[in-house]
């Protein structure tokens, strides 16, 4: 089924459906959640491997993942949104109940390489869906439902993944994660798929003007990630060699500050698109991962994760409102995929720069050099909203 909406407003029934296909990336993002606490343990111990093995196998699927994602975003307007999705999450599902057949580490990297290319056509079709299906008045809101259920499926998945690997055998929750994904299928089936207008060179932008409508909110986006790579990597171990317990707080103060704020986003209808206000989100967010490494204690962390955490509520949906307003629609799917991946790439890199600033300086100056990087993303955002215009 197609449907055809209003350029300026969406229906309730319309937001529903956006909703539905949000819900449906929650669902195959399942796997991923309510495995990631228990393969560590499955590495070291039935595998019989070590720390670096457990890195490999824990983020081997965000190669092909962020390799694939931009291209299943070129496919999306010749094969639709619904089959991108239900092939997405079949090869997560196939790729996740295979798990207790690899023998070796080896193997079990290369299933978690084509889990990956599964988890980037499916998150190449849902994250762009929604925003095709509503009108402008909501594809901000659109753009960060998405991410608000992968962070609650994250948030939930991985604790149930712990509690069902000790009722359980480790194979059993294997088989019944990837299982859990299909519950995607029906409600991919079932939400209306919009017809992409054939291409039209009258409503086509310049290309100068597609091409840094993209690059510059991607660049930004990817800097400002290097906030959430400090969060989730380093807050517990900067605060246990300061010697204050209960670290995970922190993320997970940034985390229900995200969730919180954006399911509230149906009343909160403020949409920082001037350079001023975008900017100032980048400032909160900076400013959060400078007390993180200033803490002397776990309180003063917290507020630095639900800073940092207030800041990425609107960078993404903004920054990717940017880029939607400075392309066609039918380059629309390409450049949200790679603008999407460039999140990935901003955690990936952020992650290994830190790690290596945090071992030759210490912590405290690492936090500050990733301010500094924020503050980078900051120029790319702010000229990203004057290229745009909007607002």
């Amino acid at each position: 089924m197609h449907t055809d909406l209003s350029p300026e407003t969406t229906s309730k029934r319309t937001l529903w459906h956006a909703v539905l296909v949000a819900l449906a990336t929650g669902l195959a993002y399942l796997p991923f959640a309510l495995t990631v606490p228990i393969l560590p343990g499955y590495v070291t111990g039935t595998l019989h491997g070590g720390p670096a093995e457990v890195g490999a196998v824990v983020g081997g699927y965000a190669i092909t993942a962020l390799l694939c994602r931009p291209l299943f975003g070129a496919l999306l307007n010749r094969i639709g949104a619904r089959k991108l999705t239900v092939a997405g999450t079949v090869v997560i599902t196939l790729a996740t109940v295979s798990y207790p057949l690899a023998g070796s580490i080896p193997a079990l990297i290369g299933l978690r390489l084509v889990m990956g290319i599964g988890m980037g056509a499916m998150l190449a079709a849902t994250m762009v869906w929604p925003v095709q299906l509503v009108a402008k008045d909501r594809q901000s809101w659109a753009l960060g439902l998405g991410g608000t259920v992968v962070y609650v499926a994250l948030g939930m998945g991985a604790p149930l993944g712990t509690l069902l690997d000790h009722a359980l055998s480790t194979t059993t929750v294997f088989v019944i994660a990837g299982l859990a994904a299909l519950l995607a299928v029906p409600i991919a089936c079932v939400v209306p798929e919009v017809r992409v207008p054939p291409k039209s060179a009258d409503d086509a932008p310049a290309p100068a003007r597609a091409i840094l409508g993209t690059a510059l909110p991607s660049g930004a986006l990817a800097f400002a990630a290097f906030g959430f790579a400090a969060v989730a990597s380093f807050s517990v171990a900067v605060l246990n060699s300061r010697g204050i317990a209960g670290g995970a707080a922190v993320v997970t103060g940034y985390s229900l500050t995200i969730v919180l704020l954006r399911l509230s986003s149906g009343w909160i209808r403020w949409e920082p698109t001037r350079p001023g206000p975008l900017a100032s989100l980048f400032v909160v967010e900076a400013v959060g991962v400078v007390l993180i490494g200033l803490a002397d204690g776990l309180w003063l962390a917290v507020l630095g994760g639900v800073l940092v955490g207030v800041g990425m509520w609107q960078i993404y949906p903004m920054l990717g409102l940017f880029v939607v307003r400075s392309v066609s629609e039918r380059q629309r799917a390409t450049a949200l995929s790679t603008f999407g991946a460039c999140f990935t790439v901003g955690i990936a890199a952020g992650s290994g720069m830190l790690g290596l600033i945090a071992a030759a300086v210490g912590y405290r100056v690492m936090f500050f050099v990733c301010a500094a990087c924020i503050g980078l993303g900051l120029f790319l955002g702010v000229t990203a909203a004057r290229v745009a215009r909007i607002g």
